[in-house]
């Protein structure tokens, strides 16, 4: 058919590319929508470093504390191993329930010098051979007491039986007795051999210096006294005995 020119042209054809009618201009994933998914990550983003510098701000002074116990001594937690057990101190009588000194304290003992005709202040290991009460003297032989090591060296040393029995040896190689002035109310720290072997209450001076010259066991009172069959530890102060204090022997 030949074109008629008094019509208009017809309208050119759409472009490739052109939205058609209704549509929105620019492919699904870009534009406006790829900048809205932007944004949101971006939030998101410093949503979560927040998050993270608040926990560090929370958690950094939680340093790890040591407890201690209310002595100040730090404690340890955990298993620990045994315990070392000590034992009595070097110097000072011993308990009527046998826990004994390592050493003799005496003079004289030890490879000491000799003790002197007076004995100074002091505690001294002994036997009490007499008591007067009206004079307020007593008859006292000084001995050494040995306990531990030094126990089974005297022992060997004088040839006797090692390891000593009970852990306890006595040497009394010079036994002089010297004349002792005592306090009348000196402590008495005496072993009732009834209820052995603990110290008791109720032994008094007088009965203990009846049974000390009987030379055995002997009750006054309700209370046993075991006299010159128990060495005894006694303190010196000022010149004169002020304590006698029983050495239990086992």
């Amino acid at each position: 058919m030949s074109a008629d020119p008094t019509q208009p042209p017809p309208p050119p054809p759409p472009e490739p590319t052109a939205p058609l009618p209704g549509q929105p201009s620019g492919p699904p994933d870009g534009g406006d929508g790829r900048s809205f998914w932007i944004i949101v990550a971006i939030v998101v983003a410093i949503l979560v470093v927040a998050g993270v510098i608040a926990a560090i701000a929370l958690t950094g002074n939680d340093e790890p504390t040591t407890t201690t116990s209310p002595t100040g001594v730090t404690a340890v937690t955990g298993a620990t191993g045994p315990t070392q057990a000590t034992g009595p101190t070097a110097t000072g009588s011993t308990g009527a329930t046998g826990d004994t000194e390592p050493t003799s304290a005496n003079l004289g003992c030890s490879g000491g010098a000799p003790a002197p005709d007076t004995l100074p202040d002091g505690e001294y290991f002994g036997f009490v051979k007499s008591m007067n009460t009206a004079s307020q003297t007593m008859g006292f032989d000084l001995a050494c007491f040995y306990t531990g090591d030094e126990a089974n060296q005297q022992a060997a040393a004088r040839g006797d039986e090692v390891p000593v029995p009970n852990d306890v040896y006595i040497v009394n190689d010079n036994t002089k007795v010297r004349t002792l002035p005592f306090d009348p109310a000196a402590e008495l720290k005496l072993i009732d051999w009834n209820q052995c072997c603990e110290f008791a209450a109720g032994a008094d001076m007088r009965s203990f210096a009846s049974a000390v010259d009987s030379g055995r066991q002997a009750e006054f009172g309700g209370f046993l006294y075991n006299g010159t069959l128990s060495p005894y530890w006694v303190t010196i102060q000022d010149g004169r005995v002020v304590k006698f204090e029983e050495q239990f022997l086992p």
